[in-house]
């Protein structure tokens, strides 16, 4: 299993009321799997926003949860700057996403956050707001939530407000890492002292070997100031015993790579907001095989979109003049240009035309007209049946690409102009995807017996070390060939193992 959110903090000497701006988009990675397992259509927001109150600087990361069309709310988690550090400070809720981002709206409810509280024993609160909708929590149930994670724990309150009513819901009575920082404030304090008389000299250096033993314990694992006292007073090695409800919400959090569910669920929410025009472009990258195209085409289908109605899709190579005109063509608001796969526009080695075309297309800083599209060639431009076109043109609608390309490979003006969802399964979760559409695969051309052999070859291989891609189309490719070799299954291992080699000779720069 993967790292848990906990370990994260805990393995990296991380205190999380003290994490920089450094780390903070692994920090808030690990933050996005919890809620993803627990809010239904979660999306984050790209980027961080940062405000100032008074004196204070503050940075938010904001998640949008959509519903139904007309059914959006909108949370935001805000730290406070200080220095290179932020720590968590509130958490703000909004059930009218729109009045929120042109900045009209008030919130619903604001969760404040204690000092050295740790962030993580808020989200059960956030989960449940969304969920329930319900921005009036009753003081018994704001208790009940604390309770729940904080059963066996002293306690400490932190406040939250709805109106003019406090509530308020529990956090450790001292945090450890609160009571290093005391004792590192008395040890800075002997050492500045240390050369006034042996007397100084000698606290200096009990103190010296106190923190020492507090910075052991810590990195041992102990989250109980009593244990780090005991330790310091024995002389002994301490480490933690964490809470039943502690450990519950560890074996909630997921491993390092998603799960395909959790994946394809962000990728539909991802398509939706492309569908309502809340941002106008999505850049999906990596893994090819695992029904990204299949999944996209669905979630447009169900929300009403035909092919060469409101939606157009560009597959394979395609030159600068096809992709202006098919943007010329789809250029109302809510249609949608589909590139599937179109390595000639997206890729590293993509013309600058084409790329300077999808820049104007995707531009965030757009006119009332909508975004500016030019193609300054030479001589006319002429669609397929020689009526000639403007070389230039307001552009309304909405880009969607998917390429095998991982995002990094693709052009930095592109990936700063959309949402970017990078898709990475392990092997093992790749072997489950397959495993859940063996029956629904080709079942007029495929027995059951050759797909059953093929899974259990590719099993096999993978076992074995062999260097391959492994996707629903390379299973397609072996259960193929054992259904076309008769019984011989030797001939068909042999050539599956050619198959894969060969699938395995991609670009490096592509998954």
């Amino acid at each position: 299993m993967g790292l848990t959110f906990l370990d994260f903090l805990k393995n990296r000497q991380i205190n999380e009321s003290s994490i920089s701006l450094e780390n903070i988009e692994e920090y808030v990675n690990k933050i996005n799997i919890v809620l993803n397992k627990h809010i239904d259509n979660l999306i984050p927001l790209v980027g961080y926003i940062t405000t100032k109150a008074g004196k204070d600087d503050f940075i938010s990361k904001q998640y949008i949860v959509i519903n139904k069309p007309n059914d959006v709310q909108l949370f935001q988690i805000n730290w406070k700057k200080s220095l290179s550090d932020i720590e968590p400070y509130s958490i703000d809720f909004f059930d009218n996403m729109d009045l929120a981002f042109n900045g009209s709206a008030k919130t619903n409810l604001t969760i404040r956050i204690l000092n050295n509280s740790s962030l993580i024993h808020f989200l059960p609160i956030i989960w449940t707001v969304i969920n329930t909708k319900d921005y009036s929590l009753s003081e018994r149930e704001a208790i009940d939530l604390g309770n729940r994670i904080y059963k066996d724990s002293s306690i400490k309150e932190a406040y939250y407000y709805v109106g003019a009513l406090r509530y308020y819901i529990f956090e450790d009575e001292i945090s450890v890492n609160k009571y290093r920082a005391m004792k590192y404030n008395e040890l800075q304090t002997a050492k500045n002292e240390r050369d006034k008389s042996p007397e100084h000299e000698k606290k200096y250096q009990q103190l010296d070997k106190e923190y020492d033993i507090i910075r052991k314990a810590i990195l041992g694992g102990t989250t109980e100031i009593k244990d780090i006292e005991l330790a310091i007073q024995k002389n002994i090695k301490v480490t933690s015993y964490l809470s039943p409800s502690v450990q519950k919400i560890q074996q909630q959090i997921e491993e390092e790579t998603e799960d395909p569910e959790i994946v394809f669920k962000k990728m539909e929410g991802y398509v939706k907001m492309v569908i309502k025009g809340i941002n106008p472009s999505l850049i999906l990258c990596g893994a090819p095989g695992v029904g990204k195209t299949y999944r996209v085409r669905q979630t447009l289908k169900d929300a009403g979109y035909e092919e060469e109605k409101n939606l157009f899709t560009i597959k394979g190579k395609c030159t600068p003049r096809r992709l202006y005109l098919a943007l010329y063509d789809y250029k109302d608001k809510g249609d949608i240009l589909l590139i599937d796969d179109a390595d000639s526009l997206v890729g590293p080695k993509a013309p600058e035309d084409c790329i300077n075309i999808l820049k104007g297309a995707l531009d965030s800083t757009s006119e009332k007209e909508g975004r500016l599209i030019t193609y300054g060639v030479a001589g006319k431009i002429t669609d397929d049946d020689g009526n000639e076109l403007p070389k230039r043109f307001y552009y309304n609608g909405s880009v969607i690409i998917i390429t095998n390309y991982n995002a990094g490979s693709l052009d930095t003006a592109l990936r700063g102009r959309s949402y970017i969802q990078d898709i990475h399964f392990s092997t093992e979760n790749v072997l489950k995807l397959i495993k859940q559409i063996i029956p629904k695969l080709s079942p007029d051309k495929i027995s059951m017996s050759s797909k059953n052999k093929a899974y259990d070859y590719l099993i096999e291989l993978v076992e074995s070390g062999m260097e391959m891609e492994v996707s629903i189309r390379t299973f397609s490719i072996c259960a193929t060939l054992f259904e076309s070799m008769d019984g011989d299954d030797d001939l068909a291992k042999t050539m599956i193992k050619e198959q894969m080699k060969l699938q395995a000779d991609r670009l490096k720069n592509k998954y």
